[in-house]
């Protein structure tokens, strides 16, 4: 009687999944979620549109929705009870997508999307079930375009495979960086050669593999590891085949559009490879074992407004950060706002700013000053392309961080191939915060967007040329920095 009463109380504390109540807030609650993402979903799929690299981002989705289906007379036999864990959680993640919209970190804001998909399926399924299906909702990160950060090191990796097996084949070869010198011509190792599209493509796949194969938890880690590194070495044999078939043939073969459709071609062999030696090691097929979570099997369960409480509460939330964005300013950046580049003698250069300003005095001295929006609808103050000095015409000798006013700023030294030297400093203004550093200049920007302090940022810089003693260089730019008047200083 004990042992029956107990299951009629855990079956009677749960919902069926058939229910279509449970089915009809779900929609709700995604349908909100689309809202709230709706930026960094499109970011997301315009990149899968436009790179081959993520072009596999279209079938993460169908694919985890085929896994679950696949286990379709379990997971229609469930009862659900509402995951609390998952809101604390929620509420994280709904942050962080605040501070990356702030602070345009985009790859930050896909991440949140589908970690809050994740958790919302969470809440609303239960922790038994979400955690029978947790491979088919972790797979949903795959749809995330991220790994391009990866692209310098392979690179590296690509150059020194080729090298390496080139030296062991006995082909005279000179390497400088990415560059490939070999008697018959000269090589780079471009981003295309790096191999990222082949290593992305293989671990979303070899990770599928593994879990369909294998049974054995360290069977599925050994073979994604495997489907890791393949690819790597696979992708520096590679590029070597590609050196070498030039080299024998003097340079008739594998160096046009041959060389691109010789890559994909041995990058299908490569995975048909992996998967021809994974499967030596595939374990049987286990039958079908019964969910951790309750069977339909009595007629009582809970009541559908007690069960729909916990997962409402996230749609507050949702609507929440929706109006938190939507309250961010973004900035208009306008054909009649986009300042015309200004051309130094240094190289600074920051593209798409609000508002430039570019003088020289009397004295040489030149000073540069960039206005932008915390938050604007194209370009942004922190960002690759916008750089202090031109660093292929400089290099830098020397760099000390001041503080002038209580302001820390960076004092640069530079020479040019044949001697010339230069000197410069800058800093960043982001309301009234200064800093040198890019990503404490990027953090400040996201809080001040987010606790409407300000809504605009600057970069500031001052130059001189033609002076060798660097002390000399430090006090006469220190002096003069302290006494210009920035635009909109004296507002402060």
């Amino acid at each position: 009687m004990l042992v029956t009463s107990e299951v009629e109380r855990k079956v009677s504390s749960c919902l069926a999944i058939t229910d279509k109540r449970l089915w009809l807030m779900f929609s709700v609650l995604i349908l909100a979620w689309v809202v709230v993402y709706q930026d960094t979903l499109r970011a997301m799929e315009a990149i899968w549109s436009t790179s081959d690299t993520f072009a596999h981002g279209y079938f993460i989705l169908p694919i985890s929705l085929w896994l679950v289906w696949r286990d379709k007379e379990n997971f229609l036999q469930s009862r659900v009870r509402p995951g609390w864990l998952a809101l604390p959680l929620l509420v994280a993640s709904l942050f962080v997508w605040l501070f990356a919209y702030s602070a345009d970190i985009n790859v930050l804001g896909q991440l949140s999307a589908v970690t809050s998909l994740v958790l919302l399926i969470w809440l609303v399924m239960g922790n038994k079930l979400a955690w029978h299906y947790k491979f088919p909702l972790m797979y949903l990160f795959f749809a995330v375009p991220m790994g391009e950060n990866l692209i310098p090191l392979l690179q590296d990796v690509t150059a020194w495979f080729t090298v390496f097996f080139l030296k062991l084949n006995g082909i005279p070869v000179y390497v400088d960086g990415l560059y490939i010198q070999i008697p018959t011509g000269m090589f780079e190792v471009a981003v295309a050669c790096s191999g990222i599209r082949y290593l992305i493509a293989s671990v979303a796949v070899g990770t599928l593999f593994s879990y369909l194969t294998y049974n054995k938890t360290y069977k599925k880690i050994l073979f994604v590891i495997f489907a890791l590194t393949l690819p790597i070495l696979a992708n520096g044999i590679r590029a070597y085949g590609i050196v070498a078939i030039a080299y024998y043939t003097d340079m008739k073969y594998a160096t046009g559009a041959d060389h691109l459709i010789y890559g994909w071609l041995f990058f299908g062999v490569v995975i048909m490879l992996m998967f021809w030696i994974g499967g030596f090691f595939a374990d049987k097929a286990q039958a079908t074992k019964g969910s951790d979570n309750e069977k339909l099997g009595s007629e009582a369960q809970m009541k559908f407004s007690k069960y729909a409480v916990l997962p409402l509460l996230s749609l507050p939330l949702l609507l929440l950060t929706f109006f938190v964005l939507k309250s961010i300013p973004s900035v208009n950046l306008k054909e009649n706002n986009i300042t015309a580049e200004v051309s130094s003698s240094w190289g600074i250069s920051f593209e798409d700013a609000y508002e430039k300003v570019y003088q020289r005095n009397e004295q040489g001295i030149e000073v540069f000053q960039a206005i932008y929006g915390n938050k604007q609808n194209k370009g942004e103050l922190i960002v690759w392309q916008n750089v202090t000095h031109d660093y292929d015409r400089w290099t830098i000798v020397a760099k000390k961080k001041l503080v002038l006013n209580n302001k820390p700023v960076m004092l640069v030294h530079l020479r040019t191939i044949d001697g010339q030297p230069r000197s410069y400093l800058y800093q960043y203004k982001v309301g009234d915060f200064y800093t040198v550093s890019d990503n404490q200049a990027k953090l400040m920007q996201a809080w001040n967007s987010l606790s409407r302090q300000s809504d605009f940022s600057e970069m500031r810089a001052m130059s001189f040329a033609g002076e060798s003693d660097l002390s000399q260089v430090e006090s006469d730019l220190s002096q003069a920095f302290n006494q210009y008047e920035f635009k909109g200083e004296m507002s402060e």
